[in-house]
C-alpha cells in the first residue's frame, strides 16, 4: 500500500536525497550547474525546467499549483474508490494525504498572500484581498473535510460517499482558483 510519503503529486516536489547546497549558485557534484533537485515526475529531461525556474521564480508558484492540482486528483481518485469498490480501504492513509495536503496548501497560500498577490495588486487592483478571501473559502471545505474525518461513522456507506463528495468539491474548488490566479499571475509577470 501507497504511503502518504510516495506518489507524483506535490511530493514530486520534495528532494529525494541530499542536497550538496541550497545556493543556486553552487556547482553540484558532477559539474550540473544547480543544486535544484528536478522533479521526480521530470524523467531526467528537467534540467531546463530547474533552470528556468531559477531566472524566473514564478515558475515554481507554477510547479507547486500543478503538484497540488495533482494530488487533489489522486485523493478524489482514491477517496471514490473508497466509496465505490475498496469497502474495507484504509481511511485513515487517506485522512493522513489529506493533512499533509493541506500543511503544504497553508503554506503556499501564504507565500502568495505574502508575496505574489501584494506584486500582482500593484498592477492589478483589489485583487490581493479577492484571493485572499477565497483561501478562507477554501479553508472552510478543509475544515469540513476534517470535521468528517473525526466522525466516527467511518465504516458507513454514507460517511464514505460524503467523503468523496467533500474531495470532489474541494478539487473543484481549489483547481478553479489555482486557475484563475495562474492566468493572471502569468498574464502580468
Amino acid at each position: 500500500m501507497a504511503t502518504p510519503l510516495t506518489g507524483d503529486g506535490l511530493l514530486a516536489l520534495i528532494p529525494q536525497g541530499p542536497l550538496d547546497s541550497v545556493e543556486p549558485s553552487s556547482p553540484a557534484p558532477g559539474g550540473a550547474s544547480s543544486s535544484l533537485p528536478e522533479p521526480a515526475s521530470a524523467g531526467g529531461g528537467g534540467g531546463c525546467l530547474v533552470s528556468s525556474a531559477l531566472e524566473s521564480p514564478i515558475l515554481i508558484f507554477l510547479f507547486f499549483q500543478k503538484a497540488i492540482r495533482s494530488e487533489l486528483e489522486r485523493l478524489h481518485r482514491a477517496a471514490v474508490a473508497l466509496a465505490t469498490t475498496d469497502r474495507g480501504g484504509n481511511v485513515r492513509a487517506l485522512a493522513d494525504r489529506c493533512r499533509f495536503l493541506f500543511a503544504i496548501y497553508k503554506h503556499h497560500c501564504n507565500a502568495e498572500d505574502e508575496v505574489i498577490f501584494p506584486a500582482l495588486d500593484i498592477r492589478v487592483k483589489n485583487v490581493a484581498s479577492t484571493y485572499s478571501l477565497e483561501h478562507k473559502g477554501e479553508s472552510e471545505l478543509f475544515e469540513q473535510l476534517f470535521e468528517l474525518l473525526n466522525s466516527n461513522v467511518q465504516n458507513e456507506d454514507v460517511f464514505r460517499r460524503e467523503l468523496a463528495s467533500c474531495t470532489g468539491a474541494i478539487q473543484t474548488s481549489l483547481s478553479q482558483h489555482m486557475a484563475k490566479e495562474e492566468e493572471q499571475v502569468t498574464s502580468v509577470f
